[in-house]
């Protein structure tokens, strides 16, 4: 068998089978969240929180290690995180009211919203 061959059955994509199978075994898996998306834009924004969820996880990894992220930087980053999470989650509280839905605010933000300072909302 030729080197071509050998490269061309190990990248054999996996069958529909073995996809479905691994997303069950994955939504068994701590931590793990299964969300049915109804929008095309919910189905970006959950790709692009995929994407944010790992890396955030090398963020954690790189954090404060020599030729990785400073505390300095690694805070300001997570300021501007947050900061983006509170203007999605008043834009979804904006968004529910208008077409009467009720929206929770998740607890996280309302207690952070409670511990810091009126001047955070600019």
């Amino acid at each position: 068998m030729t080197d071509t061959v050998a490269k061309n059955q190990e990248k054999k994509k996996p069958s529909w089978q073995e996809i479905q199978e691994k997303k069950i075994n994955m939504a068994k898996e701590r931590g793990s969240r299964v969300l049915k998306v109804n929008s095309p834009l919910g189905s970006t924004m959950f790709n692009i929180l995929r994407q944010f969820d790992m890396a955030y996880a090398n963020f954690k990894a790189r954090l404060g290690e020599m030729n990785g992220i400073s505390y300095e930087e690694g805070e300001k980053l997570m300021n501007e995180g947050r900061d983006i999470i509170i203007a999605f989650s008043e834009y979804t509280e904006k968004l529910s009211k208008r077409v009467r839905f009720r929206y929770f605010v998740p607890r996280e933000i309302e207690e952070y919203l409670k511990e810091t300072p009126p001047q955070h909302k600019e």
